[in-house]
C-alpha cells in the first residue's frame, strides 16, 4: 500500500459515496487507476466495504446492558423469547455469574422499566440487572 492508497483510503473514510472521477481527481491520477487501486484494496482485505451513516430517531438514543440470570443451561430456550423485540440490539450468551446479556436500545428510563418487566415475565429468567451507559467510548 503506497501513499496514493492511503489517499484513496482517507477520501473514502470521509464519503464513501464519492464518485471514481470525483476521487481521481482528489489523488491525481485515472479514473481508471483509482478504479482499479479500488478494487484491488477490496480483494486484499484492507476496503471491507461501502457504509453510509444514518441518523437514528432521537427518541431511541439511549443504550443499555441488561444481564439476565438464568435457569441452569437455558439460553438456548430464552433467546428465541427474546429475538424478536425490536430494542435489542445484541444477545450473548456467558459463561460465569450472568448467563445472558443483552444490549438494547430505549426511549427513556420507564421504557426501559416496561423492558426489563417483560424479560422477568419470561420462563427460566430469573433476574434482570440493568445497566443504563453513561458514555460509549470510541
Amino acid at each position: 500500500m503506497d501513499k496514493v492508497d492511503e489517499l484513496i483510503i482517507a477520501a473514502l473514510k470521509d464519503d464513501s459515496r464519492v464518485s471514481l472521477a470525483q476521487l481521481a481527481r482528489q489523488v491525481h491520477k485515472s479514473r481508471t487507476a483509482v478504479e482499479s487501486r479500488v478494487q484491488k484494496l477490496i480483494e486484499k482485505g484492507v476496503i471491507l466495504g461501502f457504509t453510509i451513516n444514518v441518523a437514528e430517531d432521537e427518541k431511541a438514543q439511549q443504550s443499555a446492558f441488561l444481564m439476565l440470570r438464568l435457569d441452569g443451561n437455558s439460553c438456548h430456550l430464552v433467546f428465541p423469547k427474546i429475538h424478536h423485540y425490536p430494542e435489542v440490539i445484541h444477545a450473548y450468551s456467558l459463561f460465569g455469574d450472568v448467563d445472558m446479556m443483552l444490549e438494547v436500545k430505549y426511549r427513556n428510563f420507564e421504557a426501559l422499566m416496561v423492558l426489563k418487566d417483560s424479560f422477568l415475565k419470561i420462563e427460566h429468567v430469573n433476574e434482570v440487572v440493568v445497566n443504563p451507559v453513561l458514555k460509549a467510548w470510541r
